[in-house]
């Protein structure tokens, strides 16, 4: 999900998708996908908005951004040296500017192969474990699973029945300590297309209370890193982690 309005963590005065605000000089977008890739995920659906042509560029050039090249101006060639890349399939979607994140979702739909597919945020950082997070959705076999994961202290608490059934969010809480947040990484099965005909809202709130309403989503408990890169100063945090060479979130060998 890299739809959203201009990034107000990236110091270009024109603005561009949060998800392409750099940590470490890579994209958010680059250290989410680095991170599904290890899980031996490699085909991403980018649903884009604002400015998608940024991320379309990015993807378009990646040869271009991160190798060698030589350009021979008088023959109009270009060569690219030792490329460097990524074993990744990228389908880019604009979605629009003003979509909601549910109907992002659903423009994806004829483009999804498979029962189940993962949504997760273009601006969250986290080491969940994402086969543990599959086998978790694959034992409950409802519509959603979530990972949920402690508060970052700017989110809304899930309402969860042990062992963890949800049964929606935006419960108050003054227990903060036993409280549980949706760490916005979801493993979805194709049934969820059904619900959100007629769904215009949130993915991350509506939706899942919707599916909260007919027991059909779970959660997936989450003690690890996770962090939601929403300001400068969560953007100067990851970066501080990231060149003191212990970034939680980064699980692959350079």
């Amino acid at each position: 999900m890299a739809g959203g309005l201009p990034s107000s963590i990236s110091e270009q005065p024109d603005g561009i998708p949060k998800p392409m605000a750099e940590i470490g000089g890579r994209p958010l977008l680059w250290h989410i996908m680095k991170s599904f890739s290890q899980y031996g995920l490699t085909d991403f659906i980018i649903c884009a908005g604002y400015r998608s042509y940024v991320i379309k560029q990015y993807f378009l050039n990646y040869y271009v951004y991160k190798s060698d090249i030589t350009v021979d101006l008088a023959k109009n060639k270009v060569t690219v040296h030792n490329k460097v890349t990524e074993p990744w399939a990228v389908t880019i979607l604009d979605t629009g500017v003003n979509s909601s994140t549910a109907e992002r979702v659903k423009q994806a739909a004829p483009y999804l192969e498979g029962d189940d597919f993962i949504v997760c945020y273009g601006d969250c950082l986290s080491d969940i474990n994402i086969n543990s997070l599959i086998d978790s959705h694959s034992k409950d076999g409802h519509i959603m699973t979530a990972a949920v994961a402690k508060p970052t202290g700017r989110n809304t608490i899930m309402n969860i029945v042990q062992p963890g059934d949800i049964k929606g969010s935006c419960i108050p809480s003054s227990d903060i300590h036993n409280a549980w947040v949706n760490a916005c990484t979801m493993v979805v099965n194709k049934r969820i297309f059904a619900q959100l005909e007629d769904m215009r809202g949130t993915f991350e709130t509506d939706v899942l209370n919707r599916l909260a309403q007919i027991h059909e989503v779970s959660a997936f408990y989450h003690d690890g890193f996770w962090c939601p890169v929403e300001t400068v100063r969560d953007r100067n945090h990851m970066q501080q982690l990231w060149e003191s060479g212990h970034a939680p979130w980064k699980i692959w060998n350079d």
